[in-house]
């Protein structure tokens, strides 16, 4: 068939490239399996060496390869390679990133470097800054020596989001390393799912959390975020692809040229479906780690995707204004918006969210429309009761203490058919969220801190020593990024930080009104705002600091916006 010729011709446009996706997938797979299995991290120090001796050798040969199995292995969160009696944690992304910044150093000195470094500007001392905060936090931390091992991590991050500006400096090198990153997520996301499928069987589902997936993070809320970043660069790659859909077909049935057209449109039309099945898988995996605060961002995500589809043809609606503040009265217009092309995306996106509900309710035991309701302040949660309980249990209690005096218990998710089998009654009630108090008490614990140490803060290691653990003996942290960055490194940090993120968002936005030249897409402004919504959002109710894939987007969207012209 003519279709599944283009496909393939166009799979196998680039081997070497094709090759290395596939490396990076069973890289990925295999970090994955030995992890559970126990085989990772290495058993000795001589064969974590050896590991890392061949595979600084590929770096110093191509380490734009050794860059690329960096950005598939950034959802490797939970996974560590070197022996636990070293007593420190080295996740696969550090451990290629840093066998890439080795190989950079070698080739700079040797003067080989095959490319030339990014021209820095003082928004990049800013993740300096940050870095240096965390240092000068620990001088006073009550765990010093924590402190001061949480704040080399954070260095290494740093180091992270240096080497992504150097390697990313377009929209076209963004454009080849995304296939890694979407590859890995693709193994990620089918990994989780298939962790609610065991525990709804009964096997070792590996989660740490029951009945809700993590994959390769400590935290279902973290694979959350994960997921909903996803979902961002998804939504960037079919805006995009609707772009080029009408822009390209329509020179072409306007040359007459039908049959490259009918080849040009069946291949763009697969590429649109095979968007649309990731997009559904993606909001699969997101509906299952039932975090609200993922789906928060998520919504927001879809929003700024929207917006921009609304505002499709924003390059000439303010062309021939001169002032931003015209152009964009212009573009707030609202009889001059591509209503139809956004009502056509909405209503695919709600059917690919629709899909996505009805394959995931099967795949877990929790109450989703209920968890949605609990933003609203309340839980539902299973109950067994004695069969010869004579009292009726109220729908709605104040406490889990109520239950026993009706000759009830509260039960995790696992548990269900077992007192099933006991002959024991389960039902589901209703009870205030502990959550909404454990974040009450965990923000006012914050903020008490930051009243007392404002300028230098707590330190990074002393954060969960002050906010306590939860029920599984983790440290809590602050539950919302920027607490968490203000108590870690104090006031330089935060305001680097916050710095940092706002000249994104406000150079995004300036980017978009000065918009001059008509033939630009707007994709990489897209992701810029999509991914700032989904790094900061979800985030709002948690500390995602120290995930990896949230530097890279800010060394990305540095890069993009140093080069707006462009974009």
């Amino acid at each position: 068939m003519p279709i599944i010729k283009q496909i393939l011709d166009q799979i196998f446009k680039n081997p070497t490239k094709l090759y290395l996706i596939l490396a990076n997938v069973v890289l990925v797979s295999f970090a994955i399996w030995f992890s559970n299995v126990g085989l990772l991290p290495f058993k000795n120090f001589g064969d974590f060496a050896v590991f890392a001796v061949l595979t600084l050798i590929l770096g110093l040969y191509r380490p734009g390869w050794t860059f690329l199995f960096f950005v598939g292995a950034l959802a490797l969160k939970n996974i560590n390679l070197v022996p636990k009696e070293i007593g420190l944690s080295l996740r696969p992304y550090q451990f290629f990133g840093f066998i890439t910044i080795i190989a950079l150093l070698v080739q700079t000195l040797s003067k080989r470097l095959a490319f030339s470094l990014p021209k820095f500007a003082w928004y990049d001392a800013m993740p300096v800054v940050f870095a240096v905060a965390g240092f000068l936090s620990a001088l006073g931390a009550t765990n010093k020596g924590m402190s001061f091992k949480q704040s080399i991590i954070a260095l290494t991050f740093v180091a992270l989001y240096f080497l992504t500006r150097i390697y990313v400096q377009s929209f076209d090198d963004a454009k080849r390393v995304l296939p890694f990153f979407l590859s890995s997520g693709l193994v990620v996301m089918i990994y989780s799912i298939w962790q609610n499928i065991r525990f709804l069987t009964g096997g070792n589902s590996f989660e740490v959390m029951p009945g809700r997936p993590n994959g390769t993070f400590t935290e279902a809320d973290w694979l959350g975020i994960f997921v909903t970043f996803i979902l961002a660069v998804l939504l960037t790659i079919l805006y995009a692809l609707n772009r080029n859909y009408i822009k390209d077909s329509a020179g072409q049935i306007s040359n007459f040229q039908f049959p490259i057209s009918n080849k040009f449109l069946n291949l763009q039309i697969f590429k649109k479906v095979s968007a649309y099945v990731f997009i559904t898988l993606t909001l699969i995996t997101l509906i299952l780690t039932v975090s609200r605060s993922a789906w928060v961002g998520a919504v927001f995500v879809a929003v700024v995707f929207l917006k921009f589809v609304l505002l499709g043809n924003y390059a000439e609606l303010g062309e021939g204004d001169r002032s931003k503040w015209k152009r964009l009265l212009n573009i707030l217009k609202m009889q001059k918006w591509q209503w139809k092309k956004a009502g056509t995306q909405l209503l695919f996106v709600l059917l690919a969210l629709a899909v996505a509900l009805a394959i995931a309710m099967p795949l877990t035991r929790f109450q989703l429309a209920s968890r949605a309701a609990s933003t609203a302040g309340f839980q539902k949660i299973t109950v067994a009761c004695h069969s010869s309980a004579d009292n009726i249990v109220p729908q709605k209690i104040l406490s889990v203490d109520e239950l026993g005096g009706y000759g009830c218990r509260h039960i995790n998710l696992e548990d269900i058919e077992k007192e099933k089998a006991l002959g024991n009654m389960v039902i589901e009630v209703d009870r205030p969220d502990p959550n909404v108090n454990i974040r009450a008490e965990i923000y006012q614990k914050s903020w008490q801190q930051i009243k007392s140490h404002p300028v230098f803060g707590i330190g990074w290691g002393s954060i969960s020593q002050v906010l306590g653990t939860d029920e599984r003996g983790a440290g809590l942290n602050a539950s919302n990024i920027f607490l968490e960055v203000w108590l870690g490194s104090g006031l330089l940090g935060i305001l680097s930080f916050v710095v940092l993120l706002g000249y994104i968002l406000v150079s995004s936005i300036g980017v978009f009104l000065d918009n001059g030249n008509k033939n630009k897409n707007g994709a990489a402004l897209l992701f810029v705002m999509a991914g700032w919504a989904a790094v900061v959002f979800p985030n709002l109710f948690n500390s995602g600091i120290f995930l990896g894939f949230v530097w890279v987007y800010l060394g990305v969207a540095v890069s993009l916006l140093r080069n707006h012209k462009n974009i």
